[in-house]
């Protein structure tokens, strides 16, 4: 199998790691995958769940997470391709894909409700 290129970085083992929202597809488990050569994928579904503030205020909790959950990826995988999954039915969709982007994601899948599209 030939590498996967995304950008100017090289996934040694051409495979994205597939997504589950709400808890399933984090930081730990993104920052596993790109570590051993793969492409690492963080949900942002309603990722902000154990952020103390979640019930009263989820779009800030959400927001908060996507940075948080990217630092986690990268201390396991400084150099691997760590990237975010925010479907487009989100509300917040915009918010998510800016806030991934400013947190570092090498990439973003979008889709859910759409055509699926890598942004």
């Amino acid at each position: 199998m030939k590498p996967l290129n995304i950008g100017l970085k090289t996934a040694k083992i051409p495979v994205i790691q597939g997504v589950m929202g709400v808890g399933i597809s984090l930081g730990n488990l993104a920052g596993s995958v790109a570590k051993e050569g793969a492409v690492g994928i963080i949900s942002s579904a309603q990722i902000g769940f154990r952020e103390p503030d979640f019930d009263k205020n989820p779009r800030e909790a959400n927001l908060r997470a996507i940075d948080k959950e990217m630092k986690k990826a990268r201390e396991l995988s400084p150099d691997g391709i760590i990237g975010f999954n925010v479907m487009t039915a989100l509300r917040d969709h915009e918010a998510h894909v800016r806030a991934a982007a400013a947190a570092g994601a090498d990439l973003i899948i979008s889709g859910a409700g759409s055509i699926m599209r890598v942004l």
